[in-house]
């Protein structure tokens, strides 16, 4: 999303940018300072909106149309079905022919024993059958070990204390037509498909996907390991995780439901997750949704080789906890509600992310950077250029346009300055080297330039609670729309290329209540508007080093909060309730922090430091 402004830099050069704030300096120096019209003539240039996206709403669970199935499995009532090669043995219901043993009326079979190059199929006249699995092992001689061709609502029951095991043949191959109803997966449903019970089943998807269902899948309970060469579980319709102990190890997507279409009955395409406890290594994306992810409890820790949470539509996270290790892009959609729960986000690029939702690839191909609207080119380079990351897999150098000065650390106790934030030039270039103190400057802008980009309509981050903390290549938050913060904390370890941003907003963003540092370059540097509640925009005329406590204190002397830098950092905007606008703040580095940590723990608010170097003072906006 992020572009330079070659034609503003041009303006600006050698000139101090303030918006809405006084300077106290530590010497007689004076600051020039941009005029509130030319100020207020860029922010409107920022914040033009597209008419073009297309208006997300979040569907209730109940839009799902979920039926109330009770899944609960009674082995009084069952049929017996043995699996021998050769030797297969059911009851009514069940035909044997070779190893393919066929469940064909509805009702309730337990199935034990193994198949080495086998597969148990369901063809029923659209009747209800739930399957007990009840140690069973069964290797397919080619895709899907057990095949539900047709029926309305199958349960898998995983017997307590069973360890059951599915798996393609060692030759399996990919289905041809993913359109058909051919087998694309190990576990496969062309039905309903709900998994229960208090049992073990590992899955084994050599030719694509693990675990998937043209309809919809639900997963109440059970052990889950499964690996896949494509999708590790997938639901077309929906795929709805209630509880259970799932691991997911996929080449391509962990959890995915791909519908894309705009049913007016019910809501498809959607992920969601009330309970459990998740580990997804993924080759593509942790969790990939075509319209919403729904996150309301649950542990989920993430390994992803491009997103970690994606969809095109609505991500709300509500409760649970959130852990993406590793990501290209943390959490990403066209609307994202952040409302509860904790989170640590690790990407290589954006943190969490609003796309624009275009598909035309207009905003990538801009002058400079962009998130990926179109294809992703092929020969490693980003469109436009511009202070982008590349994506999972990519060797190729930054292609930046950017020409500022990326961060590198001095000490801080002798050379850093607080000092207005300049839009023309990286701050670092302007650094002191010669080991003596510098000039004090405070102060910084109001309302945040972003990139001059079009605000897509209908596209906005709304945060108003949990906790998260974000460590980003790229931008940390960012917005092709708007923003917004009415409560949660928020900690981001931002960028050290000035080609991005510690926060990055197309539109407005505004704070009006929670508490949000976020730390980074300053080549592109933004900061939320006061809405109710204060925000101090601090830069640095040389950069500090990771591992820096940088104190702010109100002018009775009493601490407000204390931030350590998890990254080399030039500059830190603060906004929490004990920041008003138009008050004065000291601001100083090196003290001790007493109970300071790193990640989120690195931000303690209230009475916190002792010693340190004064650095100035900054008004709040």
């Amino acid at each position: 999303m992020r572009k330079p402004l070659p034609v503003l830099a041009g303006v600006l050069a050698g000139t101090l940018l303030l918006a809405g704030c006084s300077t106290t300096t530590g010497s007689d120096d004076e600051v020039t300072t941009a005029t509130t019209d030319d100020t207020a003539a860029a922010d409107a240039t920022s914040t033009t909106t597209s008419a073009t996206a297309t208006e997300l709403t979040e569907a209730t669970y109940e839009e799902l149309d979920v039926n109330d199935l009770d899944t609960s499995a009674d082995l009084a009532d069952a049929i017996d079905v043995t699996l021998s090669d050769g030797g297969s043995t059911g009851g009514d219901g069940v035909s044997v022919d070779g190893d393919i043993v066929t469940i064909t009326a509805g009702g309730t079979y337990r199935l034990t024993g193994t198949l080495t190059a086998g597969q148990v199929v369901v063809a029923t006249e659209d009747e209800d059958v739930t399957l007990i699995l009840d140690g069973v092992d069964i290797t397919s001689a080619g895709t899907a070990a057990i095949d539900i061709e047709s029926a309305d609502e199958v349960v898998i029951w995983l017997e307590d204390g069973s360890t059951n095991t599915l798996s393609d043949a060692a030759d399996a191959t990919p289905a041809e037509d993913e359109e058909s109803d051919a087998p694309n997966a190990t576990l496969y449903s062309t039905a309903d498909l709900w998994i229960a019970g208090d049992g073990a089943l590992d899955v084994n998807g050599v030719a694509e996907d693990g675990i998937a269902s043209k309809d919809g899948i639900v997963i109440e309970s059970g052990s889950l390991t499964v690996t896949a060469a494509d999708d590790g579980i997938r639901g077309k319709d929906y795929l709805v995780i209630q509880d259970g102990d799932i691991t997911v190890d996929a080449e391509g997507d962990g959890l995915k439901s791909t519908n894309e279409s705009l049913d007016e009955d019910s809501a498809v395409g959607v992920l969601w997750i009330s309970g459990g406890t998740f580990d997804i290594t993924s080759g593509v994306d942790g969790i990939d949704a075509a319209n919403q992810v729904t996150v309301e409890g649950g542990t989920l820790a993430i390994h992803a080789g491009d997103d970690g949470i994606t969809t095109d539509g609505v991500l709300h996270i509500s409760d649970g906890a959130v852990t993406i290790t590793e990501s290209y892009e943390g959490l990403e959609g066209g609307v994202i509600l952040l409302s509860g729960g904790t989170g640590t986000i690790t990407s290589s690029d954006d943190g969490v992310n609003v796309s624009s939702g275009s598909s035309s690839g207009d905003e990538g191909q801009m002058q400079g950077g962009g998130d990926w609207g179109g294809d992703m080119p092929t020969d490693g380079t980003m469109p436009g250029g511009g202070g982008r990351g590349q994506r999972p897999g990519d060797t190729s150098t930054d292609t930046s346009t950017d020409t500022s000065t990326d961060a590198t650390a001095t000490d801080a106790s002798t050379t850093a300055t607080v000092t207005a934030a300049d839009y023309s030039t990286d701050a670092s270039s302007e650094a002191t080297t010669d080991g003596t103190d510098a000039t004090t400057v405070a102060g910084g802008p109001g309302g945040g330039m972003g990139g001059m980009d079009q605000a897509a309509e209908g596209r906005y981050l709304e945060i108003s609670g949990g906790t998260w903390y974000v460590d980003a290549g790229g931008d940390g938050l960012d917005s092709n729309g708007s923003a917004t913060m009415t409560g949660g904390t928020v900690v981001v370890d931002g960028p050290t290329n000035s080609g991005n941003g510690a926060l990055d907003v197309n539109g407005e963003f505004t704070v009006s209540g929670g508490t949000l540092v976020a730390s980074g370059a300053s080549g592109m540097l933004v900061a939320p508007t006061a809405d109710g509640q204060g925000v101090l925009t601090i830069t640095f005329a040389s950069s500090i080093a990771e591992g820096t406590p940088i104190t702010v204190t109100d002018a009775d002397g009493d601490q407000v909060a204390s931030f350590t830098t998890g990254k080399v950092s030039q500059s830190v905007v603060l906004s929490t309730d004990g920041i008003v606008s138009g008050e004065s703040y000291t601001i100083t580095t090196g003290a001790t922090i007493a109970g300071s940590g790193s990640g989120i723990d690195a931000l303690v608010l209230g009475d916190a430091a002792t010693g340190g170097d004064e650095l100035g003072t900054v008004t709040a906006d």
